[in-house]
């Protein structure tokens, strides 16, 4: 994907609406006792902040493989991010993963109250990272 300045912040700026959108979802269908599709709201809002700001840098990345590895490569493994917070990116791709695809997989109330405030911290601190100009 190749951008212009302008289209690269609006598509930087809509992806961290769509993050922080997508984490109300999943504090809403968690309300609801919907783990498993809170899990994969959770895992979704970070991976809207990490590829928002990959593209803010210029690192667009097509997959979330790709976004996986390169948040890894420019911000965990430079000590931007912290490996925790790469951690809990790996964490909530597994846990999306097995829930939406898992047979008999059942995500609890008690993983969505303790990863619940670790995306959102993670959200929020990523769009530290994204200049606002």
């Amino acid at each position: 994907m190749s951008l212009d300045e302008e289209d690269r912040k609006s598509v930087v700026s809509y992806r961290l609406e769509r993050a922080e959108a997508t984490l109300a979802e999943a504090q809403g269908v968690a309300e609801r006792g919907w783990y498993n599709l809170s899990a994969n709201r959770l895992y979704y809002a970070v991976y809207y902040a990490a590829s928002a700001l990959l593209i803010s840098k210029g690192l667009p990345v097509r997959s979330h493989a790709g976004v996986k590895s390169m948040l890894h490569l420019h911000f965990v493994k430079t000590g931007v991010l912290t490996l925790e917070d790469g951690a809990l990116v790996g964490m909530l791709f597994n846990l999306r993963q097995s829930g939406d695809y898992e047979d008999f997989k059942q995500v609890t109330k008690l993983q969505i109250e303790e990863l619940t405030p670790m995306a959102v911290r993670l959200v929020g601190k990523i769009k530290t990272l994204i200049p606002t100009r």
